[in-house]
C-alpha cells in the first residue's frame, strides 16, 4: 500500500471519528426539568440522548416545599405578591444548582395550583422574566398521562395501575390490554387535610388528629373514593399498583417504614399510632398533611381493593426531561 493511499485512508477514519462525535454533541445535553407541584417544586438535573429520546443518567435531583395549594385556599385563590417573590427565590436556587451541575437546557410544567389559580399568568410571567424559565401549565389528563409513561419506562409489568397522588390533584391510569382506564380526582394531600379540617372542626392543622379523628378521615376517603373513582377504575386486582409523587415515596413510605411495598395494614398501624402525634412532633416541612395522607391513601385502597402500592421516585419532572 502506497504513503499516500494509506494517508487518505486514515484521514478518511479521522474524518468519520469526528463527524460521529459531532453528531453525539448535538444529541446529548444535559438538561433540568421542574414540575411546580401544588405541595412542592422539584427539579430533576440529567444527561439526555434528544435524538434516541433516551435518559443517560440521572445527575442530581432536588425539591422546595412551595406549598401553593395552601396558600390559595387562603387567599380566595390568589398569589399574594410577597409569597410569589418568596418562591421566585427558591425556584432561581434549584435553577443556579443546575447550572453549576451543567444544565443548559430547561423545561417547567405547572399542575393543580396554576390550573386555579386566578393569577397564575402573572406568576408564570414572572418566573420568566426572573428565572429565565418559560412554564407550561398542563391539563389533567396530560399530567396523569406524563406520570404513567414515566412510570411504565421503569416498571417491568405490562398491566400496571399507576397512582399519582400531588398537593391539589390526584390521577389514577389503569393499563391493561393496550387499554387505559383514567381517573381525574380532586381530593389530593393539601385539598383532603382541607376536608378532614372542615369534618374535625379545626382550624390550621388536623394534628393530632386522634383515633376518632383518624377513622373519620379514613372513612371519608374511603367514601368519597367509592362515589368518584370506583366505576371508572373497575377491578384491580391481581395489577400491579405502582405510586407516584411525593405523597407515596416519600410521605407514605417514610411513616410506614415499608419498602418495596406497603399494604393496608400497614397504612391503619402506622395511621393509628401517629394520630397522636402534634406537627411538632410529625415534624418535617410537611408535618400538617402527613397524617392525612395516610388516611386518604388507606381509604382509597379500601374502596378500590388495593392491597399492595408499591412506591416508586417518579413525578412530572422526570416526565418532561424528554419532551420539548
Amino acid at each position: 500500500m502506497s504513503i499516500v493511499r494509506l494517508f487518505l485512508i486514515l484521514s478518511f477514519l479521522v474524518s468519520c471519528a469526528q463527524l460521529d462525535q459531532t453528531s453525539i454533541n448535538k444529541c446529548e445535553v444535559t438538561k433540568a426539568s421542574f414540575d411546580i407541584g401544588s405541595g412542592s417544586t422539584k427539579m430533576v438535573v440529567a444527561r439526555i440522548d434528544r435524538c434516541q429520546e433516551k435518559i443517560i443518567n440521572v445527575l442530581y435531583e432536588a425539591s422546595r416545599a412551595i406549598e401553593l395549594k395552601d396558600h390559595l385556599l387562603k387567599n380566595k385563590n390568589y398569589f399574594r405578591k410577597d409569597f410569589i417573590y418568596h418562591s421566585l427565590d427558591q425556584i432561581a436556587e434549584l435553577k443556579s444548582i443546575a447550572q453549576e451541575k451543567g444544565a443548559s437546557v430547561f423545561n417547567a410544567v405547572a399542575t393543580a395550583a396554576f390550573r386555579s389559580a386566578k393569577n397564575s399568568k402573572y406568576f408564570k410571567n414572572a418566573i420568566k422574566e426572573r428565572v429565565q424559565i418559560e412554564v407550561s401549565t398542563i391539563n389533567q389528563t396530560t399530567e396523569a398521562l406524563i406520570a404513567f409513561n414515566a412510570a411504565k419506562s421503569k416498571a417491568k409489568e405490562q398491566n400496571l395501575v399507576v397512582w399519582d397522588i400531588g398537593g391539589g390533584s390526584m390521577q389514577i391510569v389503569k393499563a391493561r390490554n393496550k387499554s387505559k382506564n383514567i381517573y381525574l380526582g380532586k381530593l389530593a394531600s393539601v385539598s383532603f387535610k382541607k376536608e378532614v379540617l372542615e369534618l374535625l372542626q379545626k382550624k390550621s392543622s388536623p394534628n393530632p388528629l386522634t383515633k376518632p379523628g383518624a377513622i373519620r378521615a379514613m372513612d371519608y376517603a374511603r367514601k368519597y373514593a367509592g362515589e368518584s373513582a370506583k366505576e371508572i377504575i373497575g377491578d384491580i386486582k391481581d395489577l400491579y399498583v405502582v405510586g407516584v409523587g411525593g405523597v407515596h415515596f416519600y410521605s407514605i413510605r417514610n411513616q410506614t417504614g415499608k419498602n418495596p411495598y406497603y399494604t393496608q395494614n400497614d397504612l391503619l398501624n402506622a395511621l393509628l399510632e401517629r394520630s397522636k402525634l402534634t406537627d411538632k412532633q410529625v415534624g418535617g416541612e410537611y408535618a400538617s398533611t402527613d397524617v392525612t395522607n395516610l388516611a386518604l391513601v388507606l381509604g382509597y385502597m379500601q374502596a378500590l381493593g388495593i392491597e399492595r402500592v408499591h412506591p416508586m421516585k417518579v413525578n412530572m419532572a422526570h416526565g418532561i426531561l424528554l419532551s420539548p
